[in-house]
């Protein structure tokens, strides 16, 4: 499942992962995701992945596609997640990824807003 929320005021998007992701959940997603990015510009994404089950190969490949085609339209990526699925994503996009990147552990969903929303606020920790 995907849920998505956009906060207009601070150019952020907030996408919960959880269990098993279908392949039209990605493209919904990516479809208002499209739309914020060409509203706004650049824009910031905030990650929660809760009890990851995975996702189709076409989800996967949806996915991916869509993360090169945008990787120059993200500032500030947080990532909230035990780390399990984190790691190999990361490493695959992380050299062409320009913005700054930020892993939280799963009590610190509130930090990750903070440093998302409000980056003026509480500069790098």
């Amino acid at each position: 499942m995907l849920s998505y929320k956009e906060y207009d005021n601070a150019l952020a998007v907030e996408i919960v992962i959880k269990g098993f992701v279908s392949t039209q959940e990605v493209e919904d997603t990516a479809k208002k995701l499209e739309a914020f990015i060409a509203r706004h510009g650049k824009v910031n994404v905030l990650e929660i992945i809760e009890d990851f089950e995975g996702m189709d190969a076409t989800a996967f490949w949806q996915d991916f596609k869509f993360s090169l085609v945008h990787l120059n339209d993200f500032s500030r990526c947080a990532i909230v997640s035990d780390g399990k699925w984190v790691t190999p994503w990361s490493e695959i996009v992380a050299p062409f990824f320009k913005g700054e990147v930020r892993y939280f552990p799963p009590d610190e969903i509130e930090a990750a807003r903070e440093w998302l929303l409000f980056p003026g606020d509480k500069g790098k920790a």
